[in-house]
């Protein structure tokens, strides 16, 4: 087969060639029938309105990376990708369509025509975020594909509802909701997000009634309450005013009338704990309608709820004069009346936590109002105990104790949305007002024993869009897809899930659901592990997003730097539980940091090129054909031998860091053995192995398959998280055939063994010192600005016969890599005249360079090297001289801090000496 190893590699190409050709051939279908262990994924499924950025960056390649890894372990790996209706967003995009295109409104067309628009929207433009999803190499089985609006899902969602309100989980009932003015809708809790706001804090006087029950404005008692609000539009609702029973202050006034300022309403003073004595003047207004707190207090006394706020943000009737205002519009008129009236005792600025619309993004509306609720005790209780038994586990392990504080202090779940755009409540209520749940209104008919002619109407609201997200785990496996069937061999086979990749800003909304609806409904938790992705942020702090502006698009990354080199970086500086800061160039769209997998996929490309080079070379000038033997363990060398023990040692750190969701650590490891070990070190040492063969046609070329081995092990290791660049190589360094018309893919790959028998720590840690010696050189070299050309002498005196004759074995790799003309080891030597001298590990090195080097130059060098390591030894004899980390700290690590003073006060030391000598 020939092949096109060209020069430089070019993502581009390589990506769309290689995605099309995995899909044509079905590379990633996944079959719940195969004799295999099973490992599957769900992936969240995002916004149907939603579009790539740079957080699902971060966690589409996480999702990928495990996939692809468990995959070549060889699992059956599935990867359930979906889509979710997104009720809010995607009723409001299409609204802002209508109106924007046609002039209409939803209520011009009527609901079923509306609906039907938006079914229009969703085909049309609906899922761009899946397509884009694709340019990141995503190996998921998209025959799986769940809309959460699916006849299938939706199924499961109606008998999920009808069972709930069978067994009483389901109610209706008045409470203090979340509203959002502009979307016309309940929110649930999670869906409001608190932003600290500056306001002003207004103290009010609430008079008290006068005794002849004259209350007129011009009649008012001498005496009053102050009473401090930032929202003056709500006292139109106020029922009462509240002391702490406790407090000595107004203990005398409960029981007493006072007058609602602009209202004129009269409202007794009560005793509730809720009045804090230490907040604000201890006296507090209570207006059940429009505060849940305050709910809560009119419930504990019986008052009467009076709304005064319309769903559209603006006052209603009960206002008075301001019916009609926008309810800011009407804080300022109502501020300035009171003042008029001299009702106002004084204002304040004052800062606090306002809770606003996580999708309308205005302040959102505490409002009392009738709504379905899930009683969400008795289903925290599982999801608690799934959790606190480690069934399920929590990556960072902090997030535990956030859900298990939430799971404890649990509120009912508002789940009606006034929308038309969803899964529509599945109620249907009788003229004589009884209602039931059911799949049909023959079913309800049935349900509430009326004639089949009986007229019934159904709830206009639809569900919470999380009340469909919620089954994922069971729906993406056609739980319930016909409304019966309880199992499915997707059940059997694949749940609970093995991985859930999520944002921690969506562990209540979702995370805890799913575990909740999971263990009711099929007594399984619906994952084993849950990874909390990082938090990505530009250069000043802020979270990339669009709308704050500082967010390139993703896409425009990919096509400047390559699939591969964005998943490989955004992995690389994203430790587990750590926000990422990266600098970000919006006008340029670009992200300089990205260019840390570009140059880490050009170094791997141009090491397999140049290796194939060497390969094709050797069999050429031999004319060998066939399978050659492998190296014998006596031909190896110890630089071949080094090799293969870092090579081993990688493959087992690097399973253990997939293992312990360390994923940063997974790219660290692999970055440092690719770069360091393997292309910088051993591809040099290769070229000198080879020079040094001579005329060994059978040994060269068992060398470069023994190298080459290596490398297709590499293009493996860096598969899950680099899948792109790993298959073109893989398909350029071999033949690869055709199976039943199937391409071979590096993905169905086995992931190479680690073998502990091969590694050999006291020789990493030999050759590890052959490294750090050339790297001196090399730095000393470029102090004195030595071109490469310029070999000069260079001794090692050592205190170790075993060190002098392990280096001189290593001579000529040392002389070839650090440009030496000649190489002399011994112990003890003296340094030669005009040498330059530096210290590794107690091993002194001397550069002869006599009539080369500046003198003063040299000197400076030696005593900011001197002042480097004094700054050192300081540091680490204030940590030694304290007592609690020596006390504390793993035995292990203060040894190896004493190891650093020693080897560090002998290094300074020796400079001295060299220092005075020079």
């Amino acid at each position: 087969m020939e092949r096109t190893f060209n020069k430089n590699y070019d993502p581009k190409s390589v990506e769309d060639k290689w995605y099309s050709a995995w899909q044509e051939n079905n590379i990633y279908k996944t079959s719940n029938d195969t004799g295999k262990e099973p490992y599957s994924i769900l992936m969240p499924p995002p916004n149907v309105t939603g579009i790539l950025h740079f957080g699902h960056v971060l966690n589409i390649t996480l999702q990928d990376l495990y996939i692809r890894w468990k995959r070549m372990l060889g699992y059956e790996a599935c990867w359930f990708p979906g889509i979710d209706h997104a009720g809010i967003a995607t009723q409001a995009k299409v609204e802002h369509l209508l109106k924007d295109t046609e002039g209409l409104s939803k209520h011009d067309l009527g609901r079923e025509a509306f609906v039907e628009r938006v079914w229009d929207w969703k085909e049309n433009y609906g899922g761009t975020i899946l397509r884009q999803m694709r340019r990141l190499g995503v190996s998921c089985d998209w025959d799986r594909t769940l809309f959460t609006l699916d006849e299938g899902a939706s199924n499961a969602v109606r008998q999920v509802f009808i069972r709930l309100f069978d067994e009483g989980l389901i109610y209706r009932g008045k409470r203090i909701i979340n509203w959002s003015p502009s979307g016309q809708t309940a929110l649930s809790d999670e869906e409001v997000e608190h932003r600290e706001v500056s306001e002003q804090l207004y103290t009010l006087r609430y008079y008290f009634e006068k005794t002849d029950g004259d209350n007129s404005a011009g009649n008012l008692s001498e005496e009053y309450l102050q009473i401090a609000t930032v929202r003056t539009e709500t006292i139109f609702g106020d029922i009462a005013v509240a002391v702490n029973p406790k407090d000595e202050r107004f203990s005398k006034y409960i029981g007493k009338n006072v007058i609602v300022p602009l209202a004129g309403r009269v409202v007794p003073v009560i005793a509730d704990e809720h009045a804090d004595p230490e907040f604000g003047t201890g006296v507090v207004k209570i207006t059940p309608a429009h505060d849940p707190n305050d709910f809560h207090v009119g419930r504990r006394h019986n008052l009467e709820m009076i709304n005064t706020i319309s769903p559209d943000g603006t006052l209603n009737e009960n206002a008075g004069e301001f019916c009609g205002l926008d309810r800011f519009d009407a804080r300022k008129k109502i501020v300035a009346e009171l003042k008029q009236l001299g009702l106002i005792e004084k204002i304040e600025d004052y800062t606090h936590k306002v809770g606003f619309s996580q999708r309308g993004g205005e302040p959102v509306e505490p409002l009392y109002s009738d709504q379905w609720f899930v009683k969400m005790k008795p289903l925290a209780e599982l999801a608690l105990e799934a959790v606190e038994n480690g069934e399920v586990q929590f990556h960072p392990k902090h997030w535990t104790k956030t859900y298990k504080h939430w799971m404890n202090n649990i509120r009912d779940w508002c789940i009606s949305r006034q929308l038309w755009w969803g899964h529509r409540i599945p109620v249907y209520y009788a003229e004589d007002g009884s209602f039931t749940a059911a799949i049909s209104e023959e079913a309800a008919r049935q349900k509430l024993g009326l004639p089949p002619d009986t007229i019934l109407t159904q709830d206009e609201d639809v569900l919470d869009t999380w009340f469909s997200s919620w089954l994922w785990p069971m729906t993406t496996m056609r739980w319930l897809e016909d409304g019966q069937k309880e199992d499915t061999p997707d059940l059997e086979k694949f749940l609970p899930t093995d991985l859930l990749v999520t944002g921690p800003d969506i562990i209540f909304f979702w995370v805890a659901r799913m575990v909740m609806a999971s263990t009711k409904f099929k007594d399984k938790i619906p994952f084993r592990h849950v990874y909390f992705t990082s938090t990505i942020r530009d250069g000043k702090g802020l979270k990339l997003s669009k709308s704050l502006g500082n967010s390139p698009d993703p896409l425009n990354i990919i096509d400047k730097y390559g699939c591969d080199a964005v998943r490989f970086t955004i992995i690389y500086l994203s430790p587990m539980g750590q926000d990422v800061k990266m600098d970000v160039d919006v006008k340029a769209q670009d992200v300089p940091s990205m260019e840390i997998g570009r140059n880490f996929a050009n170094k791997i490309w141009n090491a397999g090129r140049f290796l194939m080079m060497k390969r094709d070379l050797v069999i050429k000038d031999v004319n060998i054909e066939g399978e050659c033997r492998p190296l014998s363990e006596n031909e190896l060398s110890i630089a071949d031998r080094w090799i293969r023990s870092r090579y081993n040692t990688t493959i087992l750190k690097l399973k253990d860091a997939l293992d312990r969701f360390k994923v940063t650590e997974y790219s660290k490891i692999l970055y440092d053995f690719i770069w360091r070990d393997f292309c910088s070190w051993y591809v040099e040492i290769i070229k000198v192995q080879l020079d040094g063969a001579g005329d060994d046609p059978l040994y060269k070329h068992s060398l470069m398959k023994f190298t080459l081995d290596i490398y297709d092990g590499i293009l493996k290791l860096i598969h899950p998280v680099m899948p792109f660049i790993s298959e073109e190589i893989w398909h350029l360094t071999a033949s690869r055939g055709n199976n039943n018309n199937t391409i071979e893919s590096i993905s169905l790959q086995a992931v190479p063994e680690g073998n502990d028998n091969l590694i050999d720590a006291e020789l990493e840690a030999e050759f590890a010192l052959v490294q750090s010696l050339v790297e001196e050189i090399r730095k000393l070299r470029s102090s004195m600005n030595l071109p490469p050309q310029q070999k000069l002498p260079v001794c090692f005196s050592c205190k170790d016969k075993i060190i002098v004759e392990f280096l001189g074995s290593q001579s000529g790799i040392i002389a070839k890599l650090a440009h030496c003309s000649d190489i002399t080891t011994g112990i003890g030597l003296a340094k030669p005249d005009g040498a330059v001298a530096s210290v590794v590990k107690e091993i002194e090195i001397f550069i002869s360079a006599a009539g080369i080097i500046d003198i003063d130059k040299e000197r400076e060098r030696l005593q900011k090297e001197i002042k480097r390591l004094e700054g050192n030894i300081f540091g680490i004899n204030k940590k030694l001289s304290n007592d609690r980390f020596v006390n504390n700290a793993p035995k292990e690590v203060v040894d190896r801090e004493r190891k650093k003073l020693s080897d560090m006060t002998a290094s300074l030391n020796t400079i001295k000496d060299n220092l005075s000598n020079l």
